[in-house]
């Protein structure tokens, strides 16, 4: 444990009714979590662990694994319920779902005047009327002296909607936020007496991911264009460039939420779609060219006429060029029919024909007609039969 987590731990002992704490993504949040666990005794009461999913789980464990009290246990839907009635007798720490514990607290089959308090993770994801605020609404109610302890690594998701934090903190019933960025000064002297070594590694984009690319980029730059003229958003933050970040949504969503009910239904399209081109944008150089075709496909059956972008005429270089990178078409002795660079940008066609563009024929299943070359040659390719071989772009 770092210095800065000593640090935040003993800002929130301060409080005996909690806090709500937000840090800076990777900042060992598991970390603090298994310090307050460590810190917390059988004889204080029952302290539940809401909202943590199975790899936070998991690192917790890991940490206080040494550590054998207080005891920790996963209580889930294989507990019986006088099962679970023994365990809250025992008392200890338990990581316990939202829905299994406000059924139990409605039937009184939990001790709430025992509880010593609750530590709520992803607490960015609480919303007014979510199972874990209205456990901490029935908590507050039977019990005025525990603690809640919210805790989040994800302060983008803090700044969308209007006053996100302290509508968090209303529902928890908390007084103090804690903010722990990565430049805090405690933060920022820990994080430099040991600098990670960055290697970095390039791969470079094939010919068909530029054009994908680049098909999408104009595609983007079309629909901002029809997002201008609406005249209900920030024209300045409408750019290109701001559109390839993940705050850009938030950014025009957090514009457009006080008039959300009123605008019309192709803006509210033209911000979705913007959404799912970003989306393509970083999946194209996440997925393999198989699953990159796959999603494509699978999105243009969901979104089928709705979307704008699909029509727009970029679009269609997206599919074709997807296609391409797994779909190539070879001769049956093994020759490759045209070039990549050349089936893209057009050219190739002065000096030879070798780069120009084959034609599929309607009534001929599986062959394939090229341009015509020489005769001799066109007569030659037309008597062999051509094949579909799978290949990474």
């Amino acid at each position: 444990m770092l210095g800065f987590h000593e640090h935040i731990i003993a800002d929130l002992l301060e409080d005996s009714h909690g806090g709500l704490v937000v840090t800076g993504s990777g900042l060992g949040l598991h970390k603090l979590i298994a310090a307050l666990i460590k810190l917390h005794d059988v004889s204080q009461g029952i302290l539940f662990i809401l909202s943590a999913n199975d790899s936070q789980r998991q690192t917790i464990k890991e940490e206080i694994q040494p550590r054998t009290l207080p005891p920790l246990e996963v209580i889930n839907s294989d507990y019986t319920s006088q099962d679970r009635v023994d365990r809250y007798g025992y008392g200890g720490v338990f990581f316990i779902t939202s829905q299994i514990l406000v059924v139990d607290m409605l039937n009184e089959k939990v001790p709430l005047s025992r509880v010593a308090g609750f530590i709520v993770l992803n607490a960015h994801r609480l919303t007014e009327t979510c199972t874990e605020a209205f456990i901490v609404r029935l908590y507050r109610f039977a019990n005025k002296k525990g603690y809640v302890r919210a805790f989040s690594d994800k302060p983008q998701a803090m700044i969308s909607g209007f006053s996100k934090p302290e509508r968090i903190m209303k529902n928890l019933f908390v007084k103090k936020l804690h903010l722990w960025p990565r430049f805090q000064v405690f933060v920022s002297e820990a994080l430099e007496k040991n600098p990670p070594e960055v290697i970095d590694i390039r791969v470079p984009l094939t010919s068909y991911m530029k054009g994908i690319q680049s098909a999408i980029i104009e595609v983007m730059d079309a629909c901002l264009k029809e997002l201008r003229k609406t005249n209900k958003v920030d024209v300045e933050d409408l750019t290109v460039e701001n559109g390839l970040f993940k705050s850009f949504h938030d950014i025009v969503r957090q514009q457009l939420d006080s008039i959300w009910h009123i605008i019309g239904r192709k803006t509210k399209q033209l911000v979705g779609d913007l959404r799912t081109l970003r989306k393509l944008l970083d999946y194209l150089v996440r997925y393999d060219a198989v699953t990159y075709l796959k999603y494509l496909d699978a999105l243009r059956v969901s979104e089928g006429m709705r979307s704008v972008w699909i029509f727009a005429a970029p679009s269609h270089r997206v599919f074709d060029f997807a296609k391409k990178r797994v779909y190539q078409v070879v001769r049956a002795d093994g020759g490759k029919v045209g070039s990549a660079n050349g089936l893209i940008k057009g050219v190739g066609r002065g000096r030879g024909d070798a780069g120009k563009r084959r034609k599929i024929s309607g009534n001929e299943s599986g062959s394939f007609r090229g341009d015509r070359r020489r005769k001799t040659e066109a007569n030659s390719f037309r008597s062999r039969s051509a094949y579909f071989s799978r290949c990474m772009g």
